[in-house]
């Protein structure tokens, strides 16, 4: 069976070649500034694996992941991957910036290097396009400058410390589903490390596997906040993914959100039917990084209870040091949810695959 990869990060070598991109103003601005994001970022944590696997540097050696070629011979030839959605980690380092007008014009050039030396050199990488999270007006401008643009299947948005659902987004929102393109949210390595990037709750986590296993306490706040802020019923034909939150937290919180639905619809009017149905219609999420309980026919028996395998889509998150590799993760996989994983991720970004 092929593929929908829905999580794979290329790399840039160096500023130099997305400042390239930039107009002339703006390559003065970041001349002398380092690429953030290159796979060893000066976060809280630092990645005991150094982040990346060093079996996918490229032949001729720089950062893992950074060679089209490479990655698509290590990648979606060996594996079958009919599309892999590149989403391009380095531009999610401007979370920590404050100013919103530099990572515009960072996030603009970080999408044009991904489209001119990614997407056209292999019909299968498709870009989620970043954009930033700070001016939902400016984020709005690069999609409507992008939507056109041949491999161009998606939003990525990386987040900051205003919860999904808040009204400030709904630029961005609007000129994402006149577009057609799904919004994609994922780590940056930013939550619990800067001031004004998201937080995990209770407190600052000591250790990386502390502040990793707390990781999607930030997609389970954003995904309450869309529902019960009343997101979906502004935009119906929204859609997000939540990409390397997991999902096994899935059925426990739309549980909850479903009994508080029914206990306060009070509160919220415009909440006008289960919270349950609004994500399963609205919201896809990334298998990885996957659970494995044992035995592992636990993590599928919870799916069921919910029948959430229709909001479940495929990745890898290669070249990270804790990807899921296609071949151990997916013979553990129950067949017809793998088929429905694909059909998941071909209706989520339709024609733009």
């Amino acid at each position: 069976m092929p593929l929908i990869d829905c999580d794979v990060h290329p790399y840039a070598p160096d500023m130099d070649s997305v400042a390239a991109y930039m107009p002339r103003a703006w390559q003065e601005r970041f001349d002398g500034y380092p690429l953030p994001r290159a796979g060893a970022g000066p976060d809280r944590y630092a990645n005991p694996n150094a982040g990346l696997r060093k079996d996918a540097t490229p032949p001729a050696g720089g950062i893992p992941g950074s060679d089209p070629q490479f990655v698509a011979q290590d990648l979606l030839d060996k594996h079958d991957v009919a599309a892999a959605l590149l989403l391009p980690m380095q531009g999610a380092g401007m979370t920590a910036w404050t100013d919103a007008d530099s990572a515009a014009a960072f996030a603009s050039a970080i999408n044009d290097y991904m489209i001119e030396r990614w997407v056209q050199t292999d019909s299968r990488y498709k870009l989620s396009a970043i954009v930033p999270p700070h001016d939902a007006e400016l984020a709005a401008r690069e999609i409507r400058r992008l939507e056109d643009v041949r491999g161009v299947a998606s939003v990525m948005l990386p987040l900051q410390g205003t919860l999904m659902g808040h009204r400030s987004f709904d630029p961005l929102y609007e000129a994402a589903q006149e577009a057609g393109m799904p919004i994609v949210i994922h780590p940056t390595g930013a939550e619990g490390s800067y001031q004004g990037c998201p937080t995990v709750a209770g407190g600052t986590q000591r250790t990386y596997p502390g502040w990793h296993t707390a990781l999607p306490q930030v997609a389970q706040s954003n995904l309450v906040s869309l529902v019960f802020d009343g997101t979906f019923e502004k935009f119906p034909k929204l859609r997000v993914a939540m990409v390397e939150f997991g999902f096994s937290w899935l059925v426990p919180t739309l549980w909850r959100m479903d009994k508080e639905w029914q206990n306060f619809r009070f509160e919220v009017p415009w909440v006008k039917r289960p919270p349950s149905s609004y994500v399963l219609e609205h919201v896809r999420f990334a298998t990885q990084p996957i659970d494995e309980p044992a035995p592992r026919t636990n993590l599928w028996e919870l799916v069921d209870l919910m029948d959430a395998s229709q909001a479940l889509v495929f990745s890898s998150d290669y070249p990270h040091y804790d990807n899921d590799d296609p071949m151990t993760v997916l013979k553990h996989i129950p067949a017809p949810v793998r088929q429905q994983m694909y059909d998941n991720a071909a209706a989520l970004f339709g024609d733009r695959l």
